[in-house]
């Protein structure tokens, strides 16, 4: 069985988190002089990685003899400290699109070799030179059905509407996804967001502002908040995962922001060779169901949305698409720094 190497768990997703992990462990270090049949492999931890360790690592692992080692803490930081050193220590890193532009235009990946790696079943808007996308994620207006038990929200306009829909909000402290989802709310088309309308969109927050109690930021928050009625709706990531589990949550996809997460490979990677093999791997559409069993993101290769349980095949973000929009990490890699500034002193007044 793999070993997760790691001092401590993580709970963020990708498509949204890219948070900073743990230091990393000397466990891995020794893996880069170790055997030619290995590979290291960094996630963000939580059920998503148990997940992965099921659905892709244990059966690569038995198919291929490449003994997988890993850890956790995705982070740009560290990552750009290994290939600036030159003592790369990740074979294989999951990243979210937003941190995939960054990771290109500072040189820190090596192109995907599509030789071995066969994606002519990939969303095609997931297959870039550097990255192909393994998961799509959504954030979606969730709700707590018992504060809604005649008329339910279903848009962004109806969030943006405390008259009709009555009581405190959460909203995600940050400003991607939540500026898209601002200007959705403005009356923007979900196909004309880009490039954002960054004033326009901050006008539209001011008006939510004074109704929203929790400005969250780790990711299983607004499961709790939503269940003790601290808020009755917000954006999130993770509500269909919930919904299975029998939390009494409603949804919308209507304007949903999908993004996705890609696997990469590290420039200088000790075991890129091992890594496309992984890679390929992990994107056939059998490997890609398998995952959902564990974590409710959607698939990216479309022949695996077939091969998903009916019941559980509808609630995913691949098979909703045309009703939400596709984040754009193109637009935030270069913008995210300046718009955080702005984020950050709106936040305060």
């Amino acid at each position: 069985m793999a070993k997760i190497v790691s001092r401590r768990r993580f709970l963020g997703v990708a498509a949204a988190a890219g948070l900073a992990g743990a230091t990393w462990p000397r466990a891995a270090t020794q893996a880069r002089a170790a055997s030619k049949t290995e590979l290291v492999f960094v996630g963000f931890g939580g059920t998503y990685q148990e997940g992965q360790t099921k659905a892709y690592i244990e059966p690569f692992e038995r198919e291929t003899g490449i003994k997988v080692i890993q850890t956790t803490g995705v982070d740009l930081a560290k990552l750009k400290a290994q290939v600036q050193s030159k003592n790369v220590e990740w074979d294989v890193v999951t990243l979210p699109d937003r941190l995939r532009y960054t990771a290109v235009q500072e040189g820190l990946l090596t192109p995907i070799d599509y030789r071995t790696v066969d994606a002519r079943d990939i969303l095609r808007e997931v297959v870039t030179e550097f990255a192909v996308g393994h998961v799509t994620v959504a954030m979606m207006l969730t709700y707590a059905k018992t504060a809604f038990k005649d008329k339910a929200p279903q848009t962004w306009v109806d969030f943006w509407n405390p008259t009709q829909f009555p009581g405190p909000r959460g909203m995600y402290n940050f400003p991607a996804y939540s500026m898209e989802i601002a200007l959705i709310a403005d009356g923007v088309p979900k196909d004309k967001l880009y490039p954002l309308d960054v004033a326009r969109a901050f006008r539209s927050l001011d008006r939510l502002k004074p109704h929203i109690k929790v400005w969250w930021s780790q990711f299983p928050q607004p499961g709790v908040l939503l269940k003790t009625g601290e808020i009755v709706m917000t954006p999130w990531t993770r509500t269909i995962t919930q919904v299975l589990a029998g939390d009494p949550l409603g949804f919308s996809y209507e304007g949903a922001a999908i993004t996705y997460e890609a696997w990469t490979v590290p420039r200088g990677a000790p075991h890129a060779e091992n890594a496309m093999r992984f890679i390929n791997f992990a994107l056939q559409p059998q490997r890609q169901a398998e995952l959902t069993k564990y974590v409710a993101f959607g698939p990216t290769n479309r022949k695996a949305l077939p091969l998903v349980d009916a019941m559980l095949r509808p609630l995913l973000p691949s098979a909703n698409l045309e009703r939400g929009f596709l984040l754009s990490g193109d637009w935030w890699g270069p913008n995210l720094q300046r718009v955080q500034e702005q984020w950050n002193e709106w936040r305060l007044r």
